[in-house]
């Protein structure tokens, strides 16, 4: 059984109860929807309390930093009570698309570390060409952390080590000249989790289509590979630390 830790139900080209069914045929055991504003949150909530094996985040997205507000934060807070939310996310920094100034996405990050904090949920963080930047402002958090699609080399993966913080790979970890492939062994197996960030990225057996949820299992493959390690011991790796992570109620 594998588990998709980071994905987004709501912008597929099936609907989430067939993205789920599709999963499930294809040995993805649960998927965690990640929300990207307050109305998607709500919505991920929604999934969540109606779908077996689903479970969400609530989050605002750093592209969407420069029109948050107050009262979407206090939406967040609210929503971190709801049934089926496991974490909050994905929130973070994101310097190469820059819909946002740098002050402005750190001033929202600052605000969901701190009510990370308060609620004792963990992080799903979106970080893009601003690892530094996101490595300082975590440095207050008092929760687990997941740096979803990550990026780097052998000193990022050294300092997210020391941090114990997990490390979600998505399918670009499958694409050629890929930099978080080379390092894959490096990474502390017990915070490894895969991911789709289903539509996008692909992996690459199927980087022509658009992504899905039950593509994850060649993501999985990939990385079992650069491990040296049977496909079926990775998934029992990776659920144990969604799991262990989010806190769902999977048998591992």
């Amino acid at each position: 059984m594998l588990v998709d830790s980071h994905t987004h139900l709501l912008r597929l080209e099936v609907s989430p109860e067939e993205a789920v069914r599709e999963a499930a045929e294809a040995g993805i055991g649960a998927v965690v929807n990640i929300g990207t504003d307050v109305e998607d949150s709500h919505r991920g909530a929604e999934l969540a309390a109606v779908l077996p094996n689903v479970y969400s985040t609530a989050g605002i997205h750093p592209h969407k930093a420069g029109t948050h507000t107050a009262a979407d934060l206090e939406a967040l807070a609210e929503l971190s009570e709801s049934p089926g939310i496991v974490a909050l996310g994905e929130v973070g920094l994101d310097y190469y698309r820059g819909y946002s100034s740098h002050e402005v996405q750190k001033a929202l990050f600052e605000d969901v570390i701190s009510l990370a904090n308060d609620t004792r949920l963990p992080l799903v963080i979106h970080s893009r060409e601003a690892f530094p930047d996101t490595m300082a402002l975590l440095g207050s958090a008092r929760v687990p952390v997941v740096l979803h699609c990550f990026e780097g080399g052998e000193r990022e993966v050294h300092e997210v080590r020391e941090r114990g913080y997990y490390v979600g790979l998505a399918g670009n970890v499958t694409y050629k000249n890929s930099e978080p492939a080379e390092v894959i062994q490096l990474m502390d197996r017990e915070r490894l989790l895969v991911e789709t960030d289903a539509p996008y990225l692909s992996p690459q057996p199927v980087r022509s289509e658009r992504n899905a949820p039950k593509n994850v299992v060649h993501t999985a493959r990939f990385v079992a590979e650069r491990l040296g390690v049977r496909e079926e011991e990775l998934a029992t790796l990776t659920t144990r630390n969604a799991r262990n992570l989010f806190g769902l109620p999977l048998e591992v």
